[in-house]
């Protein structure tokens, strides 16, 4: 009964808020290097996220690990889907799906940008 009751509970055990919180600036980052990001980001963050992901650092490896995941593991995709953006590197069939999605997000955020009512009154 013990081992069921502690079985039971390590599958219904969710991550920790913080762990979320680490786990969402991950994510912006990567939506913000990618430009599949809906919000407009200014010159100045462009190039800090680039730089973030440019030249690996203790501060990326600690993010990583706050937010439970490999640094190396996400450090070597990244660097592997901007390889392949930037068309040095073939996709795989998986990585071109991403990257479909990616140029969706982008093109959902152009015509957003261009039909949203506040858009309209700014002249």
């Amino acid at each position: 009964m013990a081992n069921y009751l502690s079985k039971t509970l390590v599958e219904t055990h969710d991550c920790p808020p913080e762990q979320k919180l680490w786990r969402a600036v991950l994510n912006q980052a990567l939506m913000d290097a990618f430009e599949v990001n809906t919000i407009w980001i200014c010159d100045y963050e462009k190039k800090d996220v680039d730089n973030f992901f440019r030249t690996r650092t203790q501060e990326f490896d600690e993010i990583c690990d706050q937010a439970g995941i490999d640094p190396t593991r996400l450090w070597r995709k990244v660097q592997r889907l901007k390889g392949i953006k930037a068309g040095f590197i073939m996709p795989y069939e998986k990585e071109k799906r991403t990257l479909s999605m990616f140029e969706r997000f982008k093109r959902k955020r152009a015509n957003y940008s261009t039909s949203h009512w506040r858009n309209a009154y700014v002249g």
